[in-house]
C-alpha cells in the first residue's frame, strides 16, 4: 500500500455528512431540469431585445448562443481575445462523478447539452468516455466506496473497480492501485477547438462578438442598467449578463453589488504523443487529473490551495515538479515521457464552490454566470441554456416550475447578499 495522504483530486462531495435523502433528490432533479430545458415555450416578441454579455469566454459563448436561438440580439464583449483566459487552457472535462450533489443534474444535462451541440458541426471532440477516480492508499479507497452508494442514488451510472479491473481499464497505472471508482456517464472535449467554432457560429447567425474590448463601466437609471461603456464607445442594452470568470467580482464592484469570485491559478502540461490509445477515461487522483487528447499527447495538472491566488497565470518549477512526481507516481513507465508544454489559466472560486447563476439582487435587468470552481468548460452548455430561458421568463412574466425554482436557488446570487462583505461594501 502507497502512503496514507489523501489526495483525491476532485471528490467534492463529503460522504460522511451527506444524507442519503439529498442524493435521492438529485436524482428526479435531472429529469426535471432537463424536461424544462428541452420544452421550447411558444412566446411572441413584439420587439428586438438587446443583450450585452460582458466575457468571451465559454460561459458568455454559450449563454450567447442559446439567446440567439431565442431570437434575442445579442452583443458579447471580451476584454481579450475570445477564449483567451482558463476556457481554452483547461482539461476539457464534462464531469458528473466527483462533484458534490447539488451539481450533479446540471452537469448531467450539461453533458446532453454538448452532445447536442456536436451534432450541429460544432468540433468539440465530445467523447463519453467515463471519468475514473482513482484510489491510491486504502484509505482513498473506503471513501470513494462510500460516495459511490450516495452517487447511485442521485442516478448517477456507477461502480467500483477493483485493482485488477482498474489496470486492465488503464494497462499503465501503477499496479499498487486499491481500486477505483467509475462512471461511464461523463465526457470530455477539446476547449479549444469547440470555443472557436462556437464563436464563429455566432457571428454567422447575426452576434457581434467583439473583442479587445475593455468594458469601462455602466450607465444605470435608477435600478436598472441602460447600457456599457466600453473602449469602443457606448452600447444600449436592454439587459446586460456578466460572465467575466474570476473578473466578475471586479464588475460588481462597479455595480455596487457584492459578487464573490476569487482567482486563483491552475496550471496544466503537456507531454508528446504516447503512439496509441493508452488511456481512454478522464482520470483524477493523487493530487491531479489526466486524459489522452484526440491527438494522443497525454494532458495533465491540476490546483489547489497551494497556488497562487489572483491573476498569475506562468509557470512554475515547483507545480512542473509536484504534478510530475505525482504522474509518475500513478504511472511509473512514463516517467521518460518528454514534456513539450506547459501552461495556466485562472479558475474562478465562491466561498461556497457553487457558481453565482441568476439575477443579481438589486439590480433590475442585470445577470450573471460566473464562479464555475475550475468547472466552467463542463457546466457552460447548461448554464447558457438556462440562464437564457431565465431571462426569458422574466422578459415575459412568467416562472419557472416550483422545482425548477427550488434547484436554481441553490445557484442564485442573492445567497451572498446578506454576507458581513456585502454589509460592508453597501
Amino acid at each position: 500500500m502507497r502512503n496514507s495522504t489523501e489526495r483525491l483530486t476532485m471528490l467534492s462531495l463529503d460522504p460522511d455528512r451527506t444524507p442519503a435523502h439529498t442524493a435521492e433528490s438529485m436524482a428526479g432533479a435531472y429529469e426535471d431540469l432537463r424536461n424544462y430545458l428541452l420544452a421550447t415555450p411558444k412566446r411572441k416578441t413584439t420587439k428586438a431585445v438587446s443583450i450585452v454579455i460582458v466575457g468571451g469566454g465559454i460561459v458568455g459563448i454559450m449563454t450567447a448562443f442559446y439567446l440567439r436561438c431565442m431570437r434575442y440580439e445579442v452583443t458579447i464583449l471580451e476584454r481579450e481575445s475570445f477564449v483567451g483566459a482558463a476556457s481554452g487552457r483547461n482539461g476539457g472535462g464534462i464531469l458528473a462523478l466527483g462533484r458534490d450533489l447539488p451539481e450533479i443534474p446540471f452537469v448531467r444535462v450539461s453533458i446532453d447539452l454538448w452532445q447536442q451541440i456536436s451534432e450541429l458541426g460544432v468540433d468539440a471532440k465530445i467523447c463519453r468516455s467515463g471519468h475514473l477516480m482513482v484510489a491510491m492508499n486504502e484509505a482513498e479507497a473506503h471513501k470513494l466506496q462510500k460516495a459511490m452508494r450516495l452517487y447511485a442514488l442521485a442516478g448517477l451510472d456507477v461502480r467500483y473497480l477493483s485493482p485488477q479491473e482498474l489496470t486492465e481499464h488503464v494497462p499503465d497505472l501503477n499496479r499498487d492501485n486499491q481500486g477505483g471508482l467509475f462512471s461511464p456517464s461523463c465526457a470530455q472535449g477539446y476547449p479549444f477547438s469547440a470555443a472557436n467554432d462556437m464563436v464563429s457560429l455566432l457571428r454567422r447567425d447575426g452576434v457581434k462578438a467583439v473583442d479587445h474590448c475593455v468594458v469601462t463601466g455602466f450607465e444605470l437609471a435608477g435600478a436598472r442598467v441602460t447600457g456599457v461603456h466600453c473602449a469602443q464607445g457606448f452600447i444600449e442594452a436592454d439587459a446586460v449578463v456578466l460572465c467575466a470568470g474570476p473578473w466578475t467580482s471586479e464588475l460588481g464592484n462597479r455595480l455596487g453589488v457584492f459578487l464573490p469570485v476569487q482567482p486563483r491559478r491552475s496550471q496544466i502540461l503537456a507531454t508528446q504523443k504516447l503512439g496509441s490509445r493508452r488511456i481512454h477515461p478522464f482520470v483524477s487522483g493523487n493530487g491531479l487529473y489526466l486524459r489522452q487528447t484526440h491527438a494522443g499527447n497525454l494532458l495533465y495538472g491540476g490546483g489547489g490551495p497551494w497556488e497562487v491566488t489572483g491573476y498569475d497565470t506562468s509557470n512554475t518549477v515547483a507545480a512542473i515538479r509536484r504534478l510530475s512526481t505525482r504522474l509518475v507516481e500513478m504511472f511509473p513507465s512514463y516517467r521518460e515521457r518528454q514534456l513539450i508544454r506547459a501552461f495556466a489559466g485562472t479558475v474562478e472560486l465562491t466561498p461556497d464552490h457553487l457558481p453565482l447563476l441568476g439575477a443579481v439582487p438589486g439590480l433590475d435587468n442585470v445577470y450573471v454566470s460566473a464562479g464555475y470552481n475550475g468547472h466552467g468548460y463542463g457546466m457552460s452548455a447548461v448554464a447558457g441554456k438556462l440562464l437564457a430561458r431565465m431571462i426569458d421568463d422574466d422578459r415575459h412574466g412568467a416562472q419557472a416550475p416550483k422545482k425548477i425554482r427550488q434547484l436554481t436557488r441553490l445557484v442564485d446570487p442573492s445567497r451572498f447578499s446578506d454576507s458581513p462583505a456585502a454589509v460592508e461594501r453597501s
